[in-house]
């Protein structure tokens, strides 16, 4: 039988706390400090708790583990129903899955982890308020793998919310069915990555960004924000029930310019109101063309000299900076690579 629902605001000694936790943060610090175990339901999903820190998160609007697994291939549905029936009811289809040896340690390690940041975001992102309930003593299904501070829980919701609004400040993309403009299909509008070009191609105007998460097998919040680079782009119909929080001061043909580290800035060269540039393919660090008047525009085999490394004069002499020969400019190598693990961290977000 399922322990009975309990308010928040009464204490383990019963007695009242001076009020009721108004956020999803707040109630989930509430029952740290208690080093509370059980379940806590509220409007877009459950946290479940083992000793104060977040053990398991589910939402419908982020793709479970089962979504997960049995969406590649690794498990049958039919599989998963007979875990969940055998071992569920104990919180063992964790342990499980590594005796069976359907899953490494890592990769449910890996998996839950992923799964429980991607739904916690969606569970502590309510902004409207509602019912929090919370069920002491309940487990999840899956046991405690890998659980998670909930400071550090926190913190990683407001990085992707601020994240979601420096794409594009438009919340109401999130819910609503995902609408291709008519010029996305063509060619020349199709936009950079494979990814975001499934996410058009299976997205019919009923679908909302949940849905297609849980058809392509993919997290709810990478989906997410690619639905906002879309929206950026100029490729999807955005809803016009509500306006954006502030309009993006960047173009439409670049909706996702990287957000410059303050290291790699101060050896990147600089030019007014830009940021550090995207790698070209193929780029080196020497052997960079010249674009003076007498560059050389012949076929690709045509070399040109390495370009030298001066000492870097003091900042009374400083010449007036150029633009940039090519996006990678970067003599040092050590910057060029952090430049390029950055780029491609930001493609696979």
């Amino acid at each position: 039988m399922a322990a009975p629902y309990t308010p928040l605001v009464e204490a383990a000694d019963h007695h009242v706390q001076p009020a009721a936790p108004r956020t999803p943060g707040e109630a989930v610090a509430l029952l740290a400090a208690r080093r509370a175990t059980g379940a806590l339901h509220g409007p877009l999903g459950i946290l479940w708790l083992v000793d104060g820190q977040v053990a398991a998160a589910e939402s419908p609007r982020a793709p479970g583990l089962a979504d997960l697994l049995t969406g590649c291939g690794r498990l049958t549905p039919e599989e998963w129903a007979d875990l969940l029936h055998r071992h569920g009811p104990q919180g063992r289809v964790g342990e499980a899955l590594v005796d069976r040896q359907l899953l490494t340690r890592g990769e449910l390690e890996l998996g839950h982890l992923g799964t429980l940041f991607d739904a916690a975001y969606f569970v502590l992102a309510d902004r409207a308020g509602g019912t929090w309930r919370f069920e002491s003593e309940a487990r999840h299904w899956l046991g405690t793998v890998t659980p998670v501070d909930p400071a550090r829980l926190g913190r990683e919701v407001e990085r992707r919310h601020r994240l979601l609004d420096r794409i594009w400040p438009w919340p109401q993309l999130d819910t609503a069915p995902v609408r291709p403009v008519e010029h996305s299909r063509s060619p020349s509008h199709r936009p950079p990555g494979r990814r975001r070009r499934e996410l058009l191609d299976h997205a019919d105007g009923r679908r909302t960004p949940a849905d297609l998460a849980r058809l392509l097998g993919r997290s709810g919040f990478g989906v997410t924000a690619d639905i906002r680079r879309l929206a950026a782009a100029g490729l999807l119909d955005t809803p016009r029930h509500a306006a954006p929080a502030a309009a993006p001061s960047r173009p439409a043909a670049d909706p996702v310019r990287p957000v410059a580290d303050p290291v790699l800035s101060a050896a990147a060269p600089s030019r007014p109101g830009s940021g550090l540039h995207r790698r070209v393919p193929g780029a080196t660090l020497r052997g960079l063309p010249s674009t003076g008047p007498a560059a050389t525009t012949g076929s690709a085999a045509t070399t040109s000299p390495a370009v030298p490394v001066a000492p870097a004069p003091t900042r009374s002499d400083r010449p007036p900076t150029t633009a940039a020969a090519h996006p990678l400019t970067v003599p040092d190598p050590d910057i060029a690579l952090l430049t390029r693990v950055r780029d491609l961290l930001e493609a696979r977000l």
